[in-house]
């Protein structure tokens, strides 16, 4: 619990300039302790009672053993799955948290479009997750958060402070164990049982190929997995998928404590729901499992119906349904959802509000000709993957000129910037743009050697405001040995609320631009991040277009902002250099608020497995010993 440590410490920190009364100072310490124990304990409680619920609704789970602590139920499911329990009202601030009659959860009073309950013989497939943190938004004061998709991304709740007094009832008003029964009692009165069968089991053993909840298996072959059960006379052992998907049991007798599942599913692109049951008696348990063909192609997998996740992004033929297939010659003129067919190459000539361009082939980028500068009108959100970006010679990329741009996302594309031009240009005007969030991640970025200082990203200081910055494992390097780039990932006088710079490889590119130098060559704030980069270059570059004797990851930090070790760890720096007049290299060039040790210390032994890059295009391989840092991209 990172963030209730930390709060302990700013507290006792602050307390310890406004007490001079060492009785006092105790009892504001204990009263601060049995606040953060507090919330600790709703986050806990809330958290189990969301479980639990989710068992009562998905209507298919028996408990096949339980024990009792005091008022804490601890109770084992034929699926294997243990989950506590302990009734009864903590004191604080909760959410409202409901089930519509559409079956969705309703919390805040707001339905969230996430199913509650099962449907078609199918588990609900969201559980919200709750905890809380501080809310920038309203002075740091302590919200309520949600997660639907497993801790993964949080939102906070409108009107969901956790600060004072319990304003909404529990979801879960009691529980006992009556009988052959686990009963519960919602808050509105309502009474559900869970069945107590000992013995009885249906437990599904995660077969290899299975990421984030997702079985993928090969379409038209034959795959299988294992599910625990334990059988007694007269059990039946049951599976139920789409008839496409042939899924059949194996034979078993009594006794068995595991038997096989073998199915068949077709060869085109396509997504389903195995169920296993076993029933016992009048009783029934089940476990399942989401399965998935491969496929190589997201066309055919758009077409299909299926989910393409992009980062966070979800693309379907539901939400997005006029998709189109690009050949080669074909032109990007207005917003939509795109896919450019496998070398296939596609112009981009014009600035567009909304915008997914995505190659139909994985494992094979198609190429987007950007013939101009595209400037962004600002409306909506640009997404792009799996490309081959090249832009016209002596050309930005991007220019956003006006507007609130939500959201720019480069995903594993392969990225040719231009001499002396930097990547994505925003506007120093009065109508200046807003930005929601640049993502750049597994991304290759190739920076030709230039005759001026150059960047990724120019954001300027004016009236724009610009909320977060993510890049994440991608690779920047220029393609001439034995030179070096002067250059920086963000650049200008602009303040981001969130700079998030993780796992990137950076091969002869040496951030220096003037006394501000710096690869983030902004003045940082709270909320910025930048580790487990890995930079290697193969000439010093000791005095050359006006090179310092100084390299840094960060020009500066804002005024009163402060940074720990932990904001810039394990950041690695490589050279094939050993000299006398070796650079120097600083976390932060002007290092006010920042604790710990400033400096890192190059190695000249070569992280890379051949000594150096395996190719013109960024593709190496690391040492063993070096995993974990720099990018990894597939």
């Amino acid at each position: 619990m990172k963030f209730y440590q930390s709060f302990i410490l700013f507290s006792l920190f602050t307390l310890a300039f406004v007490s001079c009364n060492t009785d006092d100072l105790e009892r504001d310490i204990d009263a601060l302790k049995d606040r953060v124990a507090s919330f600790e304990t709703q986050v806990q409680q809330l958290n189990d009672e969301m479980n639990i619920i989710r068992v009562l609704l998905d209507g298919n789970k028996t408990i096949t053993d339980y024990s009792i602590d005091g008022d804490t139920y601890t109770l084992t499911l034929s699926n294997g799955e243990t989950l506590t329990l302990t009734p009864g009202v903590v004191g604080g601030n909760y959410p409202s948290i409901e089930i519509g009659e559409n079956g969705n959860w309703f919390i805040g009073d707001e339905d969230t479009g996430k199913r509650a309950k099962a449907e078609n013989g199918n588990d609900a497939e969201i559980t919200p997750q709750f905890k809380i943190e501080a809310n920038p938004a309203d002075g740091d004061k302590k919200y309520w958060y949600v997660s639907y998709d497993e801790g993964k991304n949080w939102s906070v709740l409108e009107n969901g402070c956790a600060e004072g007094t319990n304003t909404s009832e529990n979801p879960i008003e009691s529980a006992v164990v009556e009988g052959d029964n686990f009963k519960v009692v919602l808050s509105d009165g309502s009474e559900h049982f869970i069945p107590i069968v000992q013995g009885l089991e249906c437990a599904i053993n995660i077969p290899e190929g299975v990421t984030d909840g997702l079985w993928s298996v090969a379409g038209g072959g034959q795959s299988s997995f294992k599910v625990k059960v334990k059988l007694a006379e007269g059990d039946l052992v049951r599976v139920n998928a789409p008839a496409d998907w042939n899924a059949k049991v194996s034979k078993y007798q009594v006794g068995d404590t595991e038997v096989s599942v073998t199915v068949t599913p077709p060869s085109t692109p396509s997504e389903c729901i195995i169920v296993v049951e076993v029933t016992h008696g009048v009783n029934t348990a089940t476990d399942q499992i989401k399965a998935r063909t491969t496929s190589d192609s997201y066309w055919a997998e758009y077409q299909a119906g299926l989910d393409i996740k992009i980062g966070d992004v979800v693309i379907n033929k539901y939400n997005n349904p006029e998709g189109k297939l690009l050949q080669d010659g074909s032109a990007i003129l207005i917003s939509g959802v795109y896919f450019i067919a496998q070398e296939a190459t596609v112009e981009w000539t014009s600035g567009a509000g909304d915008l997914i361009i995505i190659s139909e082939n994985k494992n094979n980028y198609s190429s987007l000709n950007m013939n101009s500068t595209v400037q962004l009108d600002g409306s909506g959100s640009i997404l792009l993957s799996g490309l081959k970006l090249r832009c016209a010679v002596g050309a930005t990329s991007f220019k956003v000129v006006s507007g609130s741009t939500k959201r720019l996302t480069l995903n594993h594309c392969d990225i040719e910037m231009q001499k002396d031009k930097v990547f994505a240009e925003f506007d120093n005007t009065e109508n200046a743009a807003n930005l929601d969030e640049i993502v750049m991640e597994s991304c290759r970025v190739s920076v030709p050697v230039p005759t001026v200082s150059t960047s990724v990203i120019n954001l300027f200081s004016c009236k724009g405001k610009y909320d977060k910055v993510l890049i994440h494992n991608n690779i920047f390097y220029c393609r001439e040995e034995n030179s070096s780039v002067l250059y920086c990932f963000l650049n200008n006088t602009a303040s981001i609320n969130n700079i998030d710079i993780e796992n990137n490889t950076i091969i002869n590119l040496l951030s220096n631009h003037g006394s501000n130098s710096g690869y983030v060559r902004l003045p940082i704030n709270q909320a910025t991040v930048m580790k487990n980069n890995l930079i290697w270059y193969d000439t010093n570059c000791y005095g050359e277009k006006g090179q310092t004797t100084t390299v840094t990851l960060v020009s500066s930090i804002s005024e009163g902002a402060a940074f720990g070790p932990a904001d810039f760890e394990s950041n690695k720096v490589f050279t094939a250099v050993d000299g006398k007049e070796q650079l120097t290299w600083k976390i932060i060039r002007t290092p006010k608020g920042f604790t710990g040790t400033n400096s890192i210390t190059p190695s000249t032994e070569s992280p890379f497995v051949d000594g150096t890059l395996v190719d013109t295009e960024g593709k190496y391989t690391l040492k063993p010993e070096y995993q974990g840092i720099g990018a990894i991209i597939e």
